[in-house]
């Protein structure tokens, strides 16, 4: 089980970092938009899917790697039992 933490952490840290750098990225836009009566809200929606995105994604991936671990981890102690019952 914990072999699969070694996998998992860096990825976990390089999809963290994406979505820091996507959080980033949309407040530097905002830096430079007027704060005026003609305040243009364009793009806020595909800038707030893509955070979406990538946070669903690093769960689909985080979520992968669980179930690949699990899966062969039950494979493992299935093959073994059915090894015992031969015996």
């Amino acid at each position: 089980m914990y072999d699969s933490l070694i996998y998992t952490a860096p990825i976990a840290a390089a999809l963290s970092a994406a979505c820091a750098a996507a959080l980033a990225a949309a407040g530097a836009t905002r830096k430079g938009v007027r704060q005026g009566a003609r305040h243009n809200e364009r793009g806020e929606g595909v800038i707030s899917a893509a955070i979406a995105v990538l946070i669903i994604a690093s769960l689909g991936a985080l979520m992968w790697v669980g179930f690949k671990t699990l899966w062969e981890n039950a494979e493992e102690t299935t093959n073994s039992e059915i090894a015992k019952i031969g015996k």
